[in-house]
């Protein structure tokens, strides 16, 4: 076996809202083999505890093996574990983390016919986290507004339907102004969540809005 390090775990539930409350939570593992980062998921049944203590390794060194579908990992303390490999989890921290998860969901989308609804220079990100309903991935394509000093984005859903579009600030929530040559990471963005190429996140805007008009035009961005 190679030896890899645990760089995160968290137990989640995989249908959000809409689970069962019945519904045993999954594990989620993000760990680094060298430069190589690797994202999978195990769950526990009839209260066994497979995945108990996982959380008091994080950045520890573990022996690791994988193969298309599965890893398998040892911990110190008990025998082999074995993983799906492949995660949709939306909580990882780390950079190499959140590019393991949103890679083949790109890899998905942009496999597909587009839409014919959806524009050719649009991109694929990654869906929500949050809410009952969450498309796995949207189309979207964003604009800088030079009157308003914001960013609009449109979006559509796989189908090609126009998805609830989305505003963000001139700046990143450092503060540090974003001007109309900016570019986005679709790799490491989400919906709600958009990621510059510089590593910086995109402030979102926050004011209310009716039919895509500010409720108070005067307002600052925030």
């Amino acid at each position: 076996m190679d030896s890899g390090t645990l760089v995160e775990t968290e137990t989640y539930i995989p249908c959000g809202d809409g689970c069962s409350l019945t519904l045993e939570p999954a594990r989620a593992f993000c760990l680094k083999l060298g430069d190589q980062f690797l994202v999978g998921e195990g769950r526990s049944y009839l209260h066994e505890g497979k995945f108990t203590g996982f959380e008091d390794l994080a950045g520890k060194q573990l022996p690791v093996r994988f193969s298309r579908r599965s890893l398998w990992i040892r911990p110190p303390d008990r025998g082999e574990v074995k993983l799906a490999r492949g995660s949709e989890f939306e909580g990882f921290k780390t950079t190499g983390c959140i590019a393991a998860v949103h890679g083949p969901i790109l890899q998905r989308a942009n496999a597909l016919r587009r839409p014919v609804k959806v524009p050719s220079d649009s991109v694929a990100i990654a869906g929500p986290d949050k809410g009952e309903f969450r498309p796995l991935y949207l189309w979207f394509q964003c604009g800088f507004d030079s009157t308003a000093s914001t960013i609009d984005c449109r979006e559509w859903y796989k189908s090609g339907e126009t998805a609830p579009p989305d505003w963000y600030c001139a700046r990143t929530t450092d503060g540090v102004p974003v001007g109309a040559d900016f570019t986005v990471d679709p790799l490491l963005s989400q919906a709600g969540r958009l990621v510059l190429k510089s590593g910086a996140v995109l402030q979102h805007d926050n004011r209310g809005r009716t039919n895509g008009q500010l409720d108070r035009p005067g307002e600052t961005c925030r």
